[in-house]
């Protein structure tokens, strides 16, 4: 078992990339996220991750976020807007999410965004 593990350049990290689904039918509104992403950590009981993930511009509506979430924008730019107005994260960016924000998550530019997640609840997975 290795104990340190090295995470690939931003050059590297998109061929290592294996689609995934976060995005659920239900809640986008429009594009199509063709959403990707490669995990670097993740804790035995899945409610801690460390990744990359990438999406094409799209819009949905995100009625509950479940988790803390982390975000450092590497490439793209992505909109949040909630009752607090609108907020746009570019290259270079950096937020934070935490459980129970609710409002539009906007792919602008195909994004590709470093994240830590943490989820207070066991997965219903």
């Amino acid at each position: 078992m290795f104990h340190i593990k090295q995470i690939p350049t931003p050059g590297r990290v998109r061929e290592l990339m294996a689609p995934s689904g976060y995005v659920v039918p239900e809640a986008l509104r429009e594009g199509n996220p063709q959403e990707r992403e490669l995990a670097h950590l993740t804790s035995t009981d899945e409610r801690f991750s460390v990744g990359v993930w990438s999406a094409e511009p799209y819009s949905e509506f995100v009625d509950r976020h479940e988790g803390y979430e982390y975000t450092y924008v590497m490439e793209g730019r992505v909109s949040l807007t909630d009752d607090n107005g609108t907020h746009t994260f570019a290259a270079g960016d950096a937020f934070t999410l935490e459980p129970g924000w609710r409002g539009e998550y906007r792919v602008i530019e195909r994004l590709l965004k470093q994240f830590v997640y943490y989820s207070p609840e066991e997965s219903q997975a």
